[in-house]
């Protein structure tokens, strides 16, 4: 079978007060656009728009998003051809129970993919903003945050023996896979990241001097990774990306 992934932010809060795109216009153009099987969607409305669900689309998110902000989050989707499930994870059970994304609530989305009665691979979706305090002033930094979102990829890991994807807006510029996400699982998993030689220009400011930077990724299992036969990514591939947000998104087919 074919599979294939998509990761794009919607930028639902900027698009939504000063350029007044709907988020469903949104949905439209990567549908449009990055044909996809699964989407890893940052800054998208949660809940999706009544019309995607009406159309049999089916996400997986936290309930209301990041938490004291207007209705947004990540949210993963499958589209209403693919013949895929979700199965949303927020639990792992084991001899020690893990709750998912309680380290920044908000920052991950996790869901066991699924064909039938076989898991494909766990996906997780990420998006990692620059925190503010009580007095709106910058605490803490992305790079930081992933580093303890590990601890949530290892509990995945070893609960589930189907490959990972993780996907999202990390919003730092990596040249390669971060070393917080190196060897998970107590060394059982090794991310890839299949964009590496491309190194796609993601996101532009939109601010002056609008400066292009890769924030956004998509990281795969060694073994999903050898099955990559198609990537696009960044504005290079997409150019009307930034007619509809500051990001581009990144595509993926894969033959498994």
């Amino acid at each position: 079978m074919r599979l294939r992934i998509a990761t794009w932010n919607l930028n639902t809060w900027i698009n939504k007060t000063r350029k007044k795109i709907l988020n469903e216009q949104l949905w439209a153009w990567a549908l449009n656009n990055i044909p996809s099987d699964v989407y890893i969607f940052t800054e998208a409305q949660t809940p999706p728009p009544e019309r995607v669900t009406r159309a049999g689309w089916s996400a997986v998110h936290r309930p209301g998003g990041f938490p004291n902000v207007s209705g947004w989050g990540t949210l993963i989707a499958v589209a209403p051809d693919s013949g895929l499930q979700l199965q949303h994870l927020t639990h792992l059970e084991g001899p020690k129970p893990y709750a998912l994304d309680s380290h920044f609530p908000g920052s991950l989305t996790a869901a066991r993919l699924r064909a039938g009665d076989r898991d494909i691979a766990t996906v997780v979706g990420l998006y990692l903003p620059y925190r503010k305090d009580e007095q709106k002033k910058f605490i803490g930094h992305p790079s930081y945050d992933l580093s303890l979102i590990r601890a949530d990829l290892d509990a995945i890991v070893a609960t589930s023996d189907a490959p990972l994807i993780v996907a999202g807006d990390l919003n730092y510029d990596y040249a390669d896979v971060p070393s917080s996400l190196n060897l998970l699982g107590g060394q059982s998993i090794q991310l890839v990241d299949p964009f590496t030689k491309q190194n796609p220009l993601t996101f532009q400011q939109d601010w002056a001097p609008r400066r292009r930077f890769k924030l956004d990724y998509i990281y795969l299992s060694r073994s999903l990774a050898s099955t990559v036969i198609g990537q696009r990514g960044g504005v290079d591939d997409f150019p009307t990306a930034f007619t509809v947000s500051d990001h581009a998104p990144l595509h993926l087919t894969l033959k498994l």
